[in-house]
């Protein structure tokens, strides 16, 4: 069973292995606040168990602390950030930053990255421009080394798990929809591989094609691949990973299968609901939309009827109440770090820790 650790202290362990291997206070604490985030929301595949595979990443140089962001805009309305290998999550703030405030002035905006590492959960940028009064839309794609992805009737991956996002501002919380375009995303996969746990059939295909509920059977060697969503219709889910792809990648210029791409593309579409119906009325409406779904009589096996980020706005009240899960091969690859590092991690040493 996985140990239970109170947030404030995750975050403030995290941020000091993440000062210790070179980044400025405030990136890291910006960064783990993310990954805590995505933790208490209940995203686990994107949230604190990410922090040993970054600093994996720092040690190997694909991830360049303290490197400074450069936007290049390209229309009134339009900009690529330069994230220069920084942590992906600063690219993907200084995405919504420049985008809603591009929005403000001229009521649509859209961005993208490069040279950005991976951006974590995807919708907590569209949550933050919600937050702001816009709609927002995002995608994005891995490079070749993160194409996990089977094509609709392939067998070699040939797409990353490329989540599309949204967020809309309602009078209560935002609505926020984040999803893979594959069954799942890798780490989630890595969750299940790490707690020892077998997979749900339909998320994966061994080497040879084959359906598997093993998670090694994913990793291999040699490696199998997972599926695009959508069963029996899973075209669906491939054209939109296809669609994220283009997006993060085509957009920007860079090659689909440049080895030299590094971290996430991502694209970021923002819209000020100001220019249309007006802000207000939009939340009104948007408010009584999501009543109108939950106004639906539950179907058996469900108790009521939810919308986009409903569960995860109820998992972080949870979640900082009772602490965030930490499954024991992240526990001690984050113990190994910290030995690496100087940096004191008795906390997860001794498995205990009071939320």
């Amino acid at each position: 069973m996985n140990q239970l650790y109170a947030p404030c202290d995750l975050a403030r362990l995290g941020s000091e292995l993440l000062i210790a291997s070179g980044s400025p206070a405030e990136e890291a604490e910006a960064v783990i606040d993310h990954l805590v985030e995505s933790s208490l929301m209940g995203h686990d595949s994107h949230g604190v168990m990410r922090i040993p595979e970054y600093l994996e990443l720092v040690q190997q140089g694909r991830i360049i602390p303290a490197a400074a962001i450069h936007v290049r805009q390209t229309s009134a309305t339009t900009a690529i950030i330069d994230c220069g290998s920084n942590y992906g999550q600063l690219g993907g703030q200084r995405a919504v930053t420049e985008a809603v405030e591009r929005a403000s002035q001229h009521k649509m905006a859209s961005v993208v990255t490069e040279n950005c590492n991976h951006v974590g959960r995807l919708g907590a940028y569209v949550q933050a421009a919600a937050e702001q009064g816009m709609l927002a839309i995002a995608s994005c794609n891995s490079p070749i080394h993160g194409h996990f992805v089977l094509p609709w009737g392939g067998r070699e991956g040939r797409l990353a798990t490329n989540p599309l996002a949204y967020g809309i501002p309602t009078s209560e919380s935002p609505i926020v929809a984040d999803f893979a375009t594959s069954v799942a995303p890798e780490g989630k996969i890595r969750y299940y591989h790490n707690s020892g746990q077998q997979l749900p059939s339909g998320w994966i295909l061994d080497a040879d094609g084959q359906p598997s509920s093993d998670p090694a059977s994913f990793y291999g060697p040699p490696r199998g691949g997972i599926l695009p969503f959508g069963g029996d219709v899973g075209y669906k889910g491939y054209a939109l990973g296809l669609l994220a792809e283009l997006l993060g990648s085509a957009l920007v210029g860079n090659e689909v299968d440049n080895p030299d791409n590094a971290g996430n593309g991502m694209c970021l579409i923002v819209l000020d609901p100001e220019a249309f119906c007006g802000i207000d009325r939009f939340r009104e409406l948007a408010s009584s939309t999501s009543q109108y779904m939950k106004s639906s009589a539950p179907a058996p096996g469900h108790d009521e009827v939810l919308v986009p980020g409903e569960l995860e706005f109820r998992s972080y009240k949870l979640r900082q109440q009772e602490g965030i899960p930490l499954d024991e091969n992240s526990r001690k690859a984050i113990i190994q770090h910290a030995e690496r590092l100087s940096v004191q991690a008795d906390l997860l040493r001794q498995g205990e820790s009071q939320p």
